[in-house]
């Protein structure tokens, strides 16, 4: 029960106890007076009557003696008037039954009022002439307590209710603070650390809320504080210091995650940008100069990743810049090489350079599993081309690896996307996340891995066709078609308890329609939307904060959890996590490959996991395909694991109606 109706249940007992003490105290003391006058008026009347009854009873005038007995009886409450001979024998007689009116019986028992008795002598001269009995009626007086009763009832209801009234919304003022206290400790719990700018009057009161605010307050500082460490940690491990972008560890980490992850196969284009006889700037013009330089010019790269999706910068060497963008199409990748190299004049215009031969791109396209060492070595050879081939350059190299598999251009890609969709052909692969410690053995849920058939009718990863569909503006129909085909199995299973993740692109997160419909097809299946799990990119939740913030709220409701996939390939503050409260999120494979060995990233890890445990996030793992790996991550206090190691990708049998999508 809570503290108001504790409050209110009290008071109205107190009220009760009050009423019940008055009407008893009050009825007791009429009672009393009412048994106090029936005697007296009963005494009076026999005393006088038998006064006046004297003169006539010596000539036994029984006329008037009953007369006079009539005119009395009738005047007074009197239940009966005797007039008894010496021997007893009655002379005159008047009486009537106790008439109680209204009063019900059990009012009667509990007051009972005594019937009054009394008797004087009729004297004739000096002589007893007989005896005159009054007997008291006491249905008046019982009437007249219970209309009293009544008024001290109606008088005090009205009271007590007022003064109820009145006491609930005094109390309810009272206990404002303590609303206030409650809801900011749920805040606390959902990791929003409020603070109650005002205090309320009762010292009590007031004292527990600066102490709540002295907590909520020290909680933030303790969070921002292990946000603050990890993401220095971050910074100095993976960042260049002179152009704020990424360094070669981290470019080395995200590209080789890119290019060799077996399940996530993607292609894409590598580059790299040199500025051309940058040794002679630091030597002519200073150091000062040369990093001013190196930090336009990474400005300059930033602005042309802005508007593109899963791509990553780096300066991996003095004068060079690396680039790599997943689902780049070669005949697009020309394209970005060559606003690159445009871009690079803006430094002559700005007084960086003080000559038109300015810098070279080389690229190098990836297609499915690769190496990362070769596919450097082959953007580093286009690159020397570049140099060799006039100023500000481009050059693309040819792979002569043989069975390359076919990049298709963007015209191939829409043609195929859209038979995809219109036939509503699309494949389910299904990957466990395992627990780690005692729940090692308990698989958490399932990631679904959406693929579309080729011309050879295996699947296309998601990780090839989705960046593609990006660029297309299909992507959001490819995820409709990915969640339609889930849901519907999810209802052919009859009772089924595993839960599926499912991975939304970055377009369709910004898609208001999709997201409507989403929704939409979530309330509609309740049962389904528990066991559904919904994934965000990093680089797309943060992108629109307020947008993610509200859809995930949205999701919740609903009973689906929400989780931040592929975390950590960015530089994004800990910050937006906090507000966004997501249920997880998983590491990047770029963060847990060789952690076993990586001394900077398990402290990196081990920081990041301590600071999600703090406002109640699990942290999971990615790409985890060794022992050693595994039980590094499992000392570091990782929640669960995904990859090779616990688990392949298997196929969800789908029936055709599963995979058509239904509007």
């Amino acid at each position: 029960m809570t503290l108001y109706r504790q409050i209110s249940f009290s008071l109205l007992l107190l009220l009760m106890l009050g009423f019940t003490s008055t009407v008893y105290i009050s009825t007791v003391n009429l009672r009393s007076l009412h048994d106090t006058q029936l005697a007296s008026h009963a005494q009076d009347t026999a005393t006088s009557l038998g006064l006046s009854l004297s003169p006539y009873i010596q000539t036994m005038d029984m006329a008037i003696l009953e007369s006079m007995i009539s005119a009395v009886f009738d005047r007074g409450d009197f239940q009966s008037i005797s007039l008894l001979s010496i021997d007893g024998n009655v002379l005159a007689e008047k009486s009537a039954p106790v008439d109680t009116g209204q009063v019900p019986g059990w009012f009667i028992g509990a007051v009972s009022l005594d019937t009054p008795i009394a008797e004087t002598l009729v004297m004739s001269g000096w002589n007893q002439a007989g005896t005159l009995r009054v007997t008291g009626n006491p249905g008046p007086a019982y009437n007249r307590l219970w209309e009293s009763t009544l008024d001290t009832l109606k008088l005090y209801l009205a009271a007590s209710i007022i003064i109820l009234l009145l006491g609930m919304i005094a109390v309810s003022i009272l206990l404002r603070p303590l609303q206030r206290i409650q809801r900011q400790a749920d805040a606390i719990c959902k990791r929003s650390y409020t603070v109650q700018k005002k205090l309320p009057r009762t010292l009590e009161l007031r004292s527990m809320v600066v102490a709540m605010n002295r907590l909520s307050a020290k909680v933030n500082e303790i969070f921002n504080e292990q946000s603050a460490l990890t993401e220095d940690l971050r910074e100095q491990v993976y960042m260049d210091p002179v152009t704020g972008i990424g360094n070669r560890r981290y470019f080395d980490r995200i590209a080789t995650a890119l290019v060799e992850t077996q399940e996530m196969v993607s292609h894409g284009a590598l580059l790299i940008l040199e500025l051309q006889d940058f040794k002679r700037i630091n030597e002519t013009a200073g150091y000062a100069a040369g990093d001013a330089l190196l930090k336009r010019t990474g400005e300059l790269v930033q602005a042309q990743l802005e508007c593109m999706e899963n791509c990553y910068a780096a300066r991996i060497s003095g004068a060079s810049f690396g680039i790599i963008v997943a689902g780049l199409p070669q005949d697009s990748a020309g394209a970005f090489a060559a606003s690159l190299c445009h871009d690079l004049f803006q430094l002559r215009a700005e007084g960086l350079v003080d000559s038109n031969d300015i810098g070279h791109v080389g690229v190098a396209i990836w297609q499915q599993n690769g190496s990362y060492s070769d596919l450097l070595s082959e953007a580093d050879m286009a690159l020397r081309a570049a140099q060799s081939s006039g100023q500000n350059t481009w050059q693309h190299h040819e792979r002569t690896v043989a069975n390359q598999a076919e990049i298709y251009g963007l015209g191939e890609w829409h043609r195929h996307l859209h038979d995809v969709i219109d036939r509503g052909d699309v494949m389910l692969a299904s990957q466990p996340v395992y627990g780690t410690g005692s729940q090692a053995s308990n698989i958490l849920h399932y990631e679904v891995l959406m693929r579309i058939p080729d011309s050879s009718g295996s699947g296309i990863p998601a990780g090839i066709c989705i960046p593609v569909a990006e660029r297309l503006g299909l992507a959001s129909q490819l995820d409709k078609l990915t969640v339609t085909a889930l849901l519907n199995h999810l209802r052919s299973e009859n009772g089924g308890a595993s839960t599926f993740a499912l991975n939304l692109s970055s377009t369709s997160l910004h898609d208001a329609v999709f997201m409507q419909w989403l929704c939409g097809s979530l309330a509609q299946f309740k049962a389904g939307a528990r066991r559904v799990l919904i994934e965000f990119p990093e680089y797309a939740a943060t992108a629109d904060l307020q947008t993610t913030r509200n859809l995930i709220k949205i999701l919740q409701d609903l009973g689906c959890g929400c989780g931040i996939d592929h975390f950590g390939k960015g530089f994004s503050s800990f910050g937006y996590l906090r507000s966004l409260q997501p249920n997880y999120l998983k590491i990047d494979g770029s963060h847990v490959r060789n952690i076993d060995t990586e001394r900077d990233n398990q402290f990196f890890i081990q920081s990041l996991v301590d600071t999600m445990h703090s406002i109640d996030i699990a942290v999971f793992a990615q790409a985890v395909e060794t022992r050693a790996e595994r039980s590094t991550l499992e000392e570091l206090g990782i929640d669960g694991i995904q990859g090779y190691l616990s688990g392949r990708p298997e196929m969800l049998q789908l029936s055709h109606a599963e995979n058509l999508c239904q509007e």
